[in-house]
């Protein structure tokens, strides 16, 4: 059986008894009263001079962009042997005959989700491939790719970024902020090499979670004009496990000007300049990896 609690009525107070207890204390009714609009005209003058940065020509609080990365590309490898062998250092552009450059969409949101606080996601695919003739003896893992052997090889790594930034400065014009995010680096790599005595092959990869840390800014130089820069640098050596461990370092940087074409779209010309260089260890085997690309990229932003 369900027991009923009985709610007790709270006591109604209809616009009658409101009038008859203002009627009786005329002082009080008009200090409420006066006190009523000045809270009203203050909280409506608070509300607006809080939200007047969604005008500013930096304040928009979404941004969705579409780019087109150009950017030229150096890539260095060594993979040891499961033994501790040192394994051979390649560059996968000049030894196996990986494209240098590459034209790479990529993905972009930003959320201001209050006056100076803001969001920033992005995502690209590096994915690259190439083939070459060994023209020296090349230890890879627990592999050896002898000379004048038919090398393919592949180098995919999806960039996954995520960030926070507080802002020191905002205003109409400018705008300086620290921040700090992830950039998650799932990184897969091969060597296949095909000769008289059959396949041979080695592949390893990593997915990285890489801590960022910076300054971003922004100037206004008029309605329709902005630009913003962002420089990041950081060093990292994380214990995994006990015989695991990650280190690297980290430098980004970019530089960007837009123009605001219409009222919720703008384009832009960004240089972006990436540098990382992980070192794994797992056990007495080291994955070394260090890659650096730069380029201009063309944005296309829709803003509201």
């Amino acid at each position: 059986m369900e027991l009923l609690h009985r709610v007790p009525r709270r006591r109604r107070w209809t616009a009658p008894v409101y009038c008859t207890v203002l009627a009786k204390f005329p002082a009080l009714t008009k200090t409420f009263l006066t006190g009523s609009v000045v809270l009203l005209l203050s909280t409506t003058s608070l509300a607006q001079s809080g939200e007047e940065w969604r005008d500013w020509p930096l304040g928009d609080p979404f941004t969705i962009s579409l780019e087109a990365f150009f950017p030229n590309i150096d890539t260095t490898v060594r993979l040891d042997a499961s033994d501790g062998g040192v394994g051979t250092t390649i560059d996968f552009e000049q030894n196996l005959g990986m494209p240098d450059t590459e034209t790479l969409p990529a993905l972009g949101f930003a959320w201001r989700f209050a006056k100076k606080h803001r969001l920033v996601f992005g995502y690209f695919d590096l994915s690259r491939s190439g083939s070459a003739i060994s023209t020296s003896e090349i230890r890879f893992g627990d592999e050896v790719f002898q000379v004048d052997l038919p090398i393919s090889s592949y180098f995919d790594s999806q960039v996954f970024n995520v960030g926070y930034s507080y802002s020191l400065i905002f205003d109409e014009k400018k705008e300086l902020a620290l921040a700090a995010g992830l950039s998650i680096q799932d990184i897969q790599f091969g060597l296949i090499g095909t000769g008289n005595l059959g396949i041979v092959e080695e592949v390893s990869g990593l997915t990285a979670p890489l801590p960022a840390f910076g300054l971003s800014g922004g100037y206004a130089f008029t309605e329709k004009w902005n630009g913003r820069a962002t420089l990041g640098l950081f060093y990292f050596d994380l214990a995994v496990s006990d015989e695991k461990d990650i280190s690297g370092e980290i430098v980004n940087a970019a530089i960007a000007i837009h123009h605001k074409t219409f009222e919720n779209v703008q384009f832009g010309l960004k240089y972006s300049f990436f540098d990382v260089h992980v070192d794994f260890v797992n056990s007495r085997r080291i994955n070394s990896i260090d890659y650096e690309y730069h380029g201009p990229v063309l944005s296309f932003d829709f803003v509201f």
